[in-house]
């Protein structure tokens, strides 16, 4: 089985973690003999600090091509457009470009990892060349943009909606994301869909530290899904009562030093750093904090329950499923209560999660167990 998808390299992002995920554990038992022809978008959009090196070892599953074609930044194309076919016509370049290395490779499957600019145009050089194509529903479109202005949202929610399509096998990787879609983007019932929640690579159950209760960390992207202006509202409440905590940003490092310019004294940043470190990095904290408004999973947050630190989510984040299937619906808060937040973050840094919580985690969420369901879905498309 012959696979091509969209390769995303950023250690921020779950499509990339996700994927890498696969191709390690079909390096360790390939035995459906599946071949992953990754295509990488050298203009590819949130990729900052250290990338994710597919290719750090030789291997026998990827294929990596590098693409260099004329890929504008999505948030300046969107406000010259005014319809789908603008879109389409101003990334006509990498549309084309991916329906010449589809005919080359000739995939027996499409992989779409995503639903931003670059994996949507996969999908319509895919849809013109009528191959079979599964959607991995990482990140909804329409809720990234949510705070763009309502003449934009309208143009983006119709360029998702092109994704809409019968022939299509959608992956999701939780029951919020599938709902969200069905009712807000589609406006209807999905029938060929599975839900698999992301994996968590073994090295985070390796980890046997315990963190620092004053350390509370915010990993993620530095856009406005993310909620950002949270760190600002907790930062603050930390310096105006006894500066209790120090947070550490593991963020796009530029962006949240200028939004966070004059309250660096209870402050770290840091680059964006691949998966091992990551976990070492969980390992020293009190507690993690992801205060998304919204989001179709979060890895982050699972994989700082892995190496035994609390982790807090909103109740709009896809893990939080896994959360309370794992008997932790404590650590689910509303981000709107500063005051209780602090609370909570005071109620649970520096205490570890049980190991019983570890080892049901282990053996749900490793990358094994996920990718025999991942492959099964992929066969079945």
């Amino acid at each position: 089985m012959k696979i091509l998808t969209n390769i995303q390299t950023s250690q921020l992002g779950g499509i990339g973690q996700t994927l890498h995920n696969l191709i390690i554990a079909l390096e360790e038992n390939n035995s459906e003999k599946i071949e992953i022809v990754g295509v990488g978008v050298d203009s590819e959009p949130n990729c900052s600090g250290e990338a994710i090196d597919y290719q750090a070892t030789p291997s026998s599953i990827l294929k990596m091509i590098s693409i260099g074609v004329n890929s504008p930044y999505f948030g300046d194309v969107i406000k010259t457009v005014t319809n789908v076919n603008g879109i389409r016509n101003i990334y006509s370049e990498l549309i084309e470009t991916y329906i010449k290395i589809i005919k080359k490779e000739h995939p027996s499957l499409i992989l779409i990892n995503g639903t931003y600019f670059v994996p949507w145009c996969l999908f319509q050089a895919g849809n013109q060349l009528g191959i079979p194509m599964v959607l991995h529903y990482h990140g909804i479109l329409s809720k990234e943009c949510a705070h763009y202005e309502p003449v934009l949202q309208k143009i983006i929610k119709k360029m998702e909606q092109t994704f809409d399509n019968d022939e299509l096998l959608y992956i999701f990787p939780s029951k919020l994301a599938k709902t969200t879609v069905e009712e807000e983007v589609f406006g209807h019932k999905i029938c060929r869909s599975a839900i698999i929640p992301n994996s968590i690579p073994n090295h985070f159950f390796k980890i046997k530290t315990s963190g620092n209760k004053r350390d509370v960390a915010f990993v993620g992207r530095w856009s406005t899904i993310k909620n950002p202006n949270f760190i600002k509202k907790i930062t603050r409440y930390d310096q105006k009562n006894n500066r209790d905590y120090c947070f550490n940003i593991v963020s796009n490092k530029n962006d949240a030093q200028k939004d966070l310019k004059n309250i660096f004294e209870n402050i770290r940043f840091y680059d964006p750093m691949n998966s091992s470190k990551l976990a070492k990095f969980y390992g020293k904290m009190g507690v993690v904090i992801s205060p998304s408004f919204f989001e179709t999973y979060g890895n982050v947050a699972q994989e700082a329950i892995a190496t035994g630190t609390p982790a807090l989510v909103g109740p709009n984040m896809g893990v939080a499923e896994i959360f309370r299937e794992l008997g932790l619906s404590q650590y689910i808060v509303d981000f709107k209560s500063t005051k209780n937040v602090y609370e909570k973050i005071k109620n649970s840094s520096g205490r570890m999660v049980s190991d019983k919580i570890r080892k049901m985690m282990r053996y749900n969420l490793t990358p094994h167990a996920i990718n025999n369901r991942y492959i099964s879905a992929l066969k079945s498309a």
